[in-house]
């Protein structure tokens, strides 16, 4: 597995004028605003519940020969400390990870580069320009709480990872490609592909062309072979206007185990406090209603996510990405055949797996990213033949 950079935002952009200018990586204040509100809120309402601030000033009325003692199996207070131990991780994390940052300078053929962690203070990198070797489009599957989604990057590559620069980080993909291009254009310096193949070096001239039109100049072969064995987990259905592409069942990973995990933890809580207060002869408070109500959702929210699967939709005129869940499915991505401009299979260097992108000037669609390689390169030359054709 290839070491990758260390980038803390989702949404920057490196303003370069003539080859000058300087960003700042980090957390932005309004994404860890909320977590540091919900953290400290936590262990307030922790703090307070041990206090016994939400029975303070009850008046029992209870006749005292109708009084029944009752230990439950769990204290309350064990729960109480749980809050307050949580919200005191959230906000310590959410703390901590704001201070760090990397700070980037170029100016004409140098690049500064300044990265501060937290405990191991600043480091100061300097390289000439011209030592690097190309502008690299690269996509990260980012885990956002509960959820993935993809962040999509543009970097100045160089063989050393600590001396990579960002130039433009989102978690959207509209106009990507054009960014990438208009990068290459201002630094001079060639496009990198990073495919199964190896690494592509291409001139950013030669970066604008449909896929159809690349297969008519004969830049690129049509080599799908319609009586191919489809691969054992891809899953092949010809309606009367569309083709569906769908992978057979789900891939589990260390994502997957993480989610598992955190569901079992949930699950555990759930099953216990409502086991509390059903056997506790009191009536449970707003705050218990709520955090039940809470967790239910939350549990209901990780199955969906675990048994999601992708499918790709090959219509008349374009492409769609959709994520089937148990119920319902949902249009994540759609690129117009006619406006793609490439098919191919990228790694992650992350995670050491490939999948395959489709990608148009102002799009990308992301699929099969956790497909065995031999089964994206079938998908490729598939996806190949449907757009040319």
């Amino acid at each position: 597995m290839n070491k990758t950079p260390l980038y803390f935002s989702n949404n920057l952009l490196f303003n370069l004028k003539d080859k000058k200018g300087h960003c700042t990586d980090r957390l932005k204040i309004r994404n860890i605003v909320f977590p540091i509100l919900f953290g400290f809120l936590l262990m307030v309402l922790g703090l307070y519940e041990l206090l016994n601030g939400f029975t303070k000033g009850a008046e029992d009325i209870s006749p005292s020969y109708d009084i029944v003692t009752y230990s439950p199996m769990i204290s309350v207070w064990v729960f109480d400390y749980c809050f307050i131990l949580i919200g005191f991780v959230v906000f310590t994390i959410n703390i901590a990870n704001y201070l760090r940052y990397n700070k980037y300078q170029i100016d004409e053929s140098v690049i500064t580069i300044v990265q501060r962690r937290l405990f191991h203070g600043k480091k100061i990198f300097k390289e000439k320009l011209e030592n690097y070797n190309g502008i690299r489009f690269r996509v990260e599957f980012l885990q956002s709480g509960i959820l993935t989604k993809n962040r999509y990057i543009i970097e100045l590559n160089h063989k050393n990872y600590n001396k990579c620069v960002p130039l433009y980080i989102s978690t959207s993909e509209k106009g990507i490609r054009q960014r990438w291009k208009d990068f290459a254009k201002l630094l001079k310096l060639p496009i990198l592909l990073f495919t199964d193949d190896g690494v592509k070096s291409v001139d950013y001239n030669d970066f604008n062309k449909s896929l159809a039109l690349q297969y008519k100049e004969g830049f690129i072969k049509d080599n799908f072979d319609g009586y191919e064995r489809l691969p054992k987990m891809l899953a092949y259905v010809r309606k009367k206007d569309k083709i569906v592409i769908k992978i057979r069942k789900v891939i589990w990973d260390a994502y997957n185990l993480i989610t598992w995990f955190i569901l079992g933890i949930n699950s555990v809580v759930f099953g216990i406090t409502v086991f509390v207060y059903y056997n506790a002869d009191v009536n449970p408070s707003f705050f218990a209603y709520l955090f039940m109500t809470v967790l239910a959702v939350f549990i209901v929210v990780l199955l969906l996510i675990l048994f999601r699967k992708e499918k790709l939709v090959l219509k008349r005129n374009k492409i769609v990405h959709t994520y089937k869940y148990m119920l319902f499915s949902t249009k994540h991505n759609q690129i117009n055949k006619k406006d793609i401009e490439g098919v191919n299979i990228n790694e992650n260097p992350a995670t050491g797996r490939y999948y395959v992108s489709i990608f148009s000037n102002d799009n990308t669609i992301t699929f099969g990213a956790k497909l065995a390689i031999k089964d994206l390169r079938w998908l490729k030359r598939f996806l190949i033949h449907e757009i040319v054709k």
